[in-house]
């Protein structure tokens, strides 16, 4: 009887993680790139159509860590909008079921010529942050 509640106790001990489920936290990890542009010495470029009142652009990120990441994006330039500052990107995503996110990346007419940083992070369970970003020069040149 003694051995059997031994093997018991060594099977409940020397499997308890397997009713655990496994951490995430430290491994998820960021980037962030531009879906549809060319990235010329590190930086992407993006040709601003002058046709429009902004040029539009899809950036994305990938994730190791799967579903329902709440991402944040900024830039290092606003736009002033009558009395309200805008950022050059919309502020937050979500990621999906394989970890990835998209946003949408827009500028206007002044600043053609400026190169843009755009900021992406996140904190997952543990605390964990994770920042990533970009570079995007707004071009005229055709």
């Amino acid at each position: 009887m003694k051995r059997l509640l031994y093997l018991i106790g060594l099977f409940f001990v020397g499997c308890s993680s397997v009713f655990e489920p496994e951490s995430d936290c430290g491994e998820c990890g960021l980037n962030v790139y531009a879906v549809n542009l060319i990235e010329v010495n590190g930086v992407y470029q993006l040709e601003y159509d002058e046709s429009l009142a902004q040029t539009y652009t899809m950036l994305g990120a990938t994730t190791d860590c799967g579903w329902s990441r709440h991402l944040r994006w900024d830039t290092n330039y606003q736009y002033k909008i009558d009395s309200d500052w805008v950022s050059l990107v919309n502020p937050g995503s979500y990621t999906d079921d394989d970890g990835d996110a998209n946003v949408m990346f827009s500028a206007w007419q002044p600043f053609i010529g400026y190169t843009v940083k755009v900021f992406c992070g996140y904190q997952d369970e543990c605390g964990v942050q994770y920042v990533d970003s970009l570079s995007i020069r707004i071009v005229n040149e055709e």
